[in-house]
């Protein structure tokens, strides 16, 4: 158990490095679309404008185009809130931060992903 346990805090550490390093890569490309679909199909939060000006900085940057980050932000939480999507999700182990409660299917969004989470932590029970 312990094993896999540090199997899996590996290999997340490894995603999260590599996910910095493609976020900082679009932004110096100046691709601030492509930053808000990632952001979004992970079902983060929204980025204030600090936290663009912020990523900006660190990547060298000196132009946050907002219009296209929140046009690409939209299109990435409109995949992660399919509710078609959401057991799933919830069965991986992601947590689920609420981004999904402003849209249509909201509540079954939320419901399906707790469903799915409950039986995620059913099954790290059971080892």
């Amino acid at each position: 158990m312990l094993n896999k346990f540090l199997t899996s805090l590996l290999a997340l550490l490894l995603v999260g490095c590599v996910n910095i390093e493609a976020t900082e890569s679009l932004v110096q490309k100046g691709d601030w679309q492509a930053v808000g679909e990632r952001d979004g199909v992970r079902g983060l939060p929204s980025r204030s404008m600090s936290d663009l000006d912020e990523l900006a900085s660190k990547a060298g940057v000196q132009h946050v185009d907002v219009g296209d980050y929140e046009a690409g932000y939209n299109e990435g939480i409109d995949r992660y809130c399919d509710v078609n999507n959401a057991y799933d999700i919830g069965l991986s182990g992601m947590q689920y931060l609420g981004v999904c409660a402003n849209q249509e299917d909201g509540m079954r969004f939320q419901m399906q992903w707790r469903r799915g989470f409950e039986d995620f932590q059913s099954a790290d029970q059971t080892f």
